[in-house]
């Protein structure tokens, strides 16, 4: 299993190479991309030259869901992206069937590949079989799926040649985030509380003190309150860890073949970025070493053992 991590800063290339990231992907404003956490556009060229140089891959989100634009600013889109494949872009994580469309086909970018972001969410194979006709290499799987859930797909990706790719469970905030998400805009709420970085999704509130609920519209089911609170405090605070997602889940798709893990979270600060890569790096190294000692079922159980008494470098 391979590392991909996010990177919004030259200087975070070459310390995350070293802490173990095989590649990279970033997001420029100047294309339309989900949530936060930009690379300065002037500096996308030479981020490429310095990947290259590392012996890494390198990809570009352009994954905003919604991507309204005029004929010209879609013709400057277009003109962009193949500036960058011709610059040597590795690929480029789309989310729109528009953009997937535009290239594809006989349209298709020379030298980058595409890739399917987990914002537009497949949630089974009939929806993997869709976006496989737009020729994407690569699937990132939404981490609200189990791997039990994800089964059926990861079997069509094996069966077509297409790679697949999760999200680590601990240093990705949001459990349910997907591209119809828009708690990450400020103009669609108004939630009068003190928020970090401006972003619902990650309120600045104490547990306990941000959902008030006083009553279900069905008094029979009140007894669900205490429960539901509860499940609204861990998601608006990302607070604990998400429902699907835990050592176990991650073993089950490690063991599953999934070939790529991202870390993502592109506004952390550089050395931030740098440590949990590590603790990536760690993680896998573990259970790469369980499953060459172990019968499957045994390097799980050790797995799951090991990660329940790791803090995961302090984060």
């Amino acid at each position: 299993m391979k590392i991909v991590s996010c990177f919004s800063d030259l200087k975070e290339l070459e310390p995350l190479a070293g802490a173990g990231a095989d590649e990279f992907y970033t997001a420029i404003a100047a294309l339309p991309a989900f949530s936060v956490g930009f690379l300065p556009g002037r500096d996308l060229a030479p981020a490429i030259k310095t990947a290259h140089a590392l012996g890494k891959k390198i990809a570009l989100a352009v994954n905003a869901i919604h991507f309204p634009a005029t004929l010209k600013q879609l013709a400057a889109a277009e003109k962009r992206i193949r500036g960058l494949d011709r610059l040597g872009m590795d690929a480029f994580i789309f989310s729109n069937p528009y953009l997937l469309g535009l290239f594809s086909g006989r349209r298709k970018l020379p030298g980058a590949k595409l890739h399917l972001s987990s914002v537009q969410p497949v949630f089974n194979s009939l929806s993997a079989a869709f976006f496989s006709r737009f020729g994407v290499s690569r699937l990132i799987l939404p981490n609200q799926l189990s791997p039990y859930e994800a089964r059926k797909i990861l079997a069509f990706c094996r069966a077509r040649g297409i790679e697949t790719e999760i999200f680590d469970y601990r240093f990705f905030g949001c459990a349910y985030i997907n591209g119809r998400c828009q708690l990450h805009r400020p103009d669609h709420y108004t939630l009068k509380s003190a928020i970090l970085e401006g972003s619902l999704c990650r309120i600045n509130a104490p547990a306990g003190g941000l959902v008030k609920l006083r009553t279900l519209d069905l008094p029979a089911r009140a007894r669900e309150l205490p429960r539901l609170v509860k499940r609204l405090e861990a998601r608006f605070t990302c607070g604990g860890s998400p429902r699907l997602s835990n050592a176990a889940a991650f073993f089950d798709f490690f063991s599953s073949g999934v070939r790529y893990l991202k870390y993502g979270t592109r506004h952390d600060p550089s050395g931030v970025k740098v440590k949990k890569v590590a603790e990536l790096r760690r993680m896998l190294d573990l259970a790469e070493k369980l499953s060459a000692e172990l019968p499957r079922a045994e390097a799980r159980r050790a797995f799951v053992a090991e990660l329940s008494g790791w803090n995961g470098g302090g984060f």
